[in-house]
């Protein structure tokens, strides 16, 4: 258990990085889960490494990035499996948990959380991002592979999860883990406030005004059409199950089954201009 004069030695820490479809979690998709413990002074102790089919196409500028492809994905596990096995493996009692512009990362697993209806892990998250700004403010950029290189501590460029996790532990144990002002968790996240997964902002939504009867189609499982506005298509009829619904951002949503492409989508309820149960 972790308390304010637990010494910053004795933690452990887990590092963690996820790749995805794209930017934005309401409309993307998790494709790879990377995460490394390790103890300052002791280095790595062992690691995560799992990839995830988001059941969609993964866009070509994603595999650009991140070099992961259709058909590397086909035979992983979807999110709702892999999901569990990478919280069991972070989330374990006393970690401090860190990542390289952690809002990012927290956006997408506290988004995938509510989904799947699993609690917010209590583990207090780190930002390396954070780190990096306050103790390199020399540099002009402070993305991962920028602060690894300035740091020199960059093993590889491959953007995976994993290597990307190694090198938020790195620049960690360059930065924080080589101040000796900072010894003990009090120390810490005086420095550096940490977040939870609760500042993803997700949360499951009871249905708002107008959109009572969603909740007994999503109780009963029944198709609902919706006339829809998706962006700049003008409003047209839309078969589908609803599954839940959630806000996050500041929106509300609704994720639900699309009966045209087989895939479970998210639906901006203002979006909805009309719907019923058929």
């Amino acid at each position: 258990m972790l308390t304010p004069d637990t010494s910053l030695s004795d933690v452990e820490f887990v590092a963690f990085d996820l790749e995805t479809t794209g930017l934005f979690p309401v409309s993307c998709r998790i494709v790879e889960f990377g995460a490394v413990r390790f103890k300052l002074g002791e280095g790595e102790l062992d690691h995560f490494e799992q990839l995830v089919n988001p059941e969609c196409p993964i866009p070509r500028d994603a595999t650009r990035i991140h070099g992961i492809s259709d058909v590397m994905v086909r035979q992983m596990p979807t999110v709702a499996e892999a999901l569990p096995r990478f919280l069991k493996y972070i989330a374990t009692p006393g970690t401090v948990l860190m990542a390289h512009n952690a809002s990012f990362d927290i956006g997408f697993i506290g988004l995938a959380m509510v989904k799947q209806g699993i609690p917010f892990p209590a583990n207090p998250i780190i930002d390396t991002l954070d780190a990096s700004r306050r103790f390199v403010p020399e540099l002009g950029s402070h993305r991962l592979e920028n602060v690894a290189r300035y740091l020199r501590v960059a093993e590889s460029e491959d953007h995976r999860g994993l290597s990307d996790a190694r090198l938020a532990m790195a620049v960690f144990q360059k930065t924080v883990g080589r101040n000796k002002r900072l010894k003990t968790i009090e120390d810490l996240f005086r420095v550096l406030p940490p977040m939870t997964f609760a500042d993803s902002g997700a949360f499951v939504l009871d249905p708002p005004a107008g959109f009572e009867d969603l909740h007994t189609a999503i109780a009963d499982e029944r198709t609902v059409v919706v006339v829809y506005e998706g962006g700049t298509r003008v409003p047209a009829e839309r078969r589908i199950t609803p599954r839940q619904l959630m806000q996050t951002g500041g929106r509300a949503y609704m994720t639900a089954l699309c009966h045209s492409s087989g895939i479970e989508k998210t639906y901006r309820l203002d979006r909805i201009r009309e719907f019923w149960i058929e």
